[in-house]
């Protein structure tokens, strides 16, 4: 039988955090924004969340495959995309409601925000919208890295076989259509707002498959992150690197620097980092942040049971209600400051929209805990090799 491997509490962690400041990040006109991780480098929580998801995807599936099959566990990854695919319909209707109520009620003019002015499709022709939207090619603001979940969670079947079958040519073969997305930029999936997805697949799905071939070289008992003090150094030189980079680049950071001194620093930012088809930079410094947080942050650390630790842990195992719920407080924050930006309005919507997404969380966490001594009773014991990994990806 396939060993199973036992949850990393890391991940969801990790994965937790992400999600948070991707709802800061989301809600248009936040200062807040500003002071976030993404600032200082050119990756930013969309890398984490795409990452750790490939992770727990191979986890989750990979023994499916080893045990049934292909087909059983292609099965599985298209139910998965059915509930992701009702997600995305939800949250787009959900936020639709909360922008008609900003700019019909409130009397918000649309736009006044990217955030609102992306449902006007929607207002003006909602039938052809909502034919667009069922089929992934109209994707209002922030859903559009949950249609690219959909398309890699159907395609992480074959990749894992294909891991199963040919080993590193799998990976091979993920690099270079990330290589492709590099040289052909243009090949993205259209959207009726904007032209086109704000993420390649072609690109995007290196992080994924990476994540996932991670797990199954870890749970293959294969040691893919030597912890030596000269990657570790490595990593931070790049992470650090890239930080004082982007901020001397700046225009703080030229604000800042005596105008003698100004000659020496970069006239550019970082090249080579766009989002869109995530560059080889931000690539490169989102692998280096992987390398950081998995040598600086032990599997068993104490702290990792603390009650805000469990409370992040929570986020991430259930990121998709997480996500979907912050995508649409995002929206609602976006219309409130731009009703008013005062300092008590900011900090009400962020700390406002974050314990909200907490709660949800911990709530989610307590009615998994009560479902899971029953369950447990009513399924055999686990394997002596390991604890199942729970689908909560």
């Amino acid at each position: 039988m396939q060993q199973r491997q036992t949850r990393d509490v890391r991940l969801d962690l990790f994965k937790g955090v992400a999600l948070l400041i991707i709802f800061v990040n989301h809600v248009g006109g936040n200062p807040l924004a500003k002071v976030t991780p993404g600032r200082f480098g050119p990756s930013d929580s969309a890398e984490i969340f795409v990452f750790i998801s490939g992770y727990a995807i191979a986890l989750a599936y990979g023994p499916v495959l080893a045990e049934r099959g292909f087909a059983a566990c292609q099965r599985k990854a298209l139910g998965r995309c059915r509930q992701l695919w009702a997600a995305n319909i939800a949250t787009m209707l959900a936020s639709a409601l909360v922008v008609a109520l900003a700019v019909h009620v409130a009397g918000l003019p649309m736009e006044a925000s990217n955030r609102l002015a992306s449902f006007a499709p929607l207002f003006e022709s909602p039938a052809t919208a909502m034919a667009w939207h069922l089929v992934l090619m109209y994707l209002p603001f922030a859903l559009d890295i949950l249609a690219l979940y959909i398309l890699l969670v159907a395609a992480a079947p074959l990749f894992l076989w294909s891991y199963a079958r040919f080993g590193m040519a799998a990976v091979a073969m993920s690099v270079a259509l990330y290589l492709i997305a590099q040289a052909v930029p243009g090949l993205m999936p259209p959207n009726l707002w904007e032209g086109g997805w704000n993420f390649s697949p072609l690109a995007w799905q290196c992080v994924f498959f990476l994540g996932a071939s991670l797990a199954l070289a870890v749970r293959s008992g294969q040691v893919p992150l030597p912890r030596s003090p000269w990657l570790l150094a490595a990593a931070l030189a790049v992470v650090i690197g890239m930080a004082l980079w982007k901020g001397a680049a700046s225009d703080l950071g030229r604000a800042l620097t005596p105008d003698d001194l100004e000659v020496w620093l970069p006239t550019r930012t970082i090249p080579w980092a766009d989002k869109d088809t995530l560059g080889p930079m931000r690539l490169l410094h989102f692998l280096a942040l992987v390398c950081v947080a998995a040598l600086l942050v032990p599997r068993d650390a104490a702290w990792l049971n603390s009650g805000p630790a469990r409370m992040l842990t929570a986020c991430g195992r259930h990121s998709l209600p997480v996500f979907c719920v912050g995508v649409v407080l995002a929206i609602a924050g976006t219309a409130v400051l731009l009703a008013g930006k005062s300092l008590p309005v900011v900090l009400a919507v962020n700390l406002g929209g974050v314990a909200i997404l907490l709660v949800l969380a911990t709530v989610l966490e307590r009615r998994r805990t009560r479902r899971q001594p029953a369950a447990q009773v009513a399924s055999p014991a686990p394997s002596p090799s390991g604890t199942a990994v729970a689908e909560t990806h």
